[in-house]
């Protein structure tokens, strides 16, 4: 499998901010994550997005297994945010993989699983959340992405990815720096080690 994988795939190199895919676009090659981070976001009308998840590790992306096997356009956008590097498996593929190989099934049908839950979660928290709750849900899957409990991002980039001003993150962010569970810098939130609020 892992041969095949390799001889099918294209390789791709993407820089910080680069689009993988975004909204009204085909895709014809599902990408595989090799090193780096893509975060994946749905936009509205307006220019602004709310964040579904992250991809990492050796992970794909559900959105774009869903649109391929449909041949759909993409309804997300995907954008990396650090130096990645991708294989691009050819979507002709896919179903031939899905029969022949039972690890790629699993892979595939984990990837569903995974994605489903975590667009739920994403659902949750903005139809039931107040916003303090979404800040520390978001602070966690970012910690959580990035493997570390220093996170270098802006109030503006939080607003941004939580669809709300930058005031809002602001005065959400000093109330928890004044609890102690973080320390504030310029464009850097540096996570306790062992806080309250965020899941282990």
């Amino acid at each position: 499998m892992l041969n095949q994988i390799l001889e099918q795939g294209r390789e791709m190199n993407l820089n910080p901010g680069e689009e993988l895919m975004r909204p009204g676009t085909y895709i014809k090659a599902i990408p595989l994550l090799m090193e780096g981070r893509i975060r994946i976001s749905r936009q509205d009308g307006e220019g602004g997005e709310l964040l579904l998840y992250f991809l990492s590790g050796s992970q794909t992306c559900a959105m774009s297994l869903s649109c391929c096997m449909a041949d759909q356009k993409s309804s997300v956008l995907a954008i990396a945010e650090e130096q990645t590097q991708l294989l691009m498996i050819p979507v002709a593929y896919l179903d031939q993989w899905m029969t022949q190989f039972p690890s790629w099934k699993a892979f595939i049908m984990q990837t569903y699983a995974m994605r489903f839950n975590e667009l739920l979660k994403a659902f949750d928290a903005v139809a039931f959340l107040r916003m303090d709750e979404r800040l520390v849900q978001y602070l966690a899957g970012r910690r959580k992405a990035e493997g570390t409990h220093i996170l270098h991002l802006s109030h503006q980039d939080i607003a941004h990815e939580l669809h709300t001003s930058r005031e809002v993150v602001s005065r959400l962010l000093k109330r928890l720096e004044n609890d102690g569970q973080l320390k504030l810098g310029r464009n850097k939130i540096e996570l306790s080690q062992t806080p309250r609020w965020l899941p282990a």
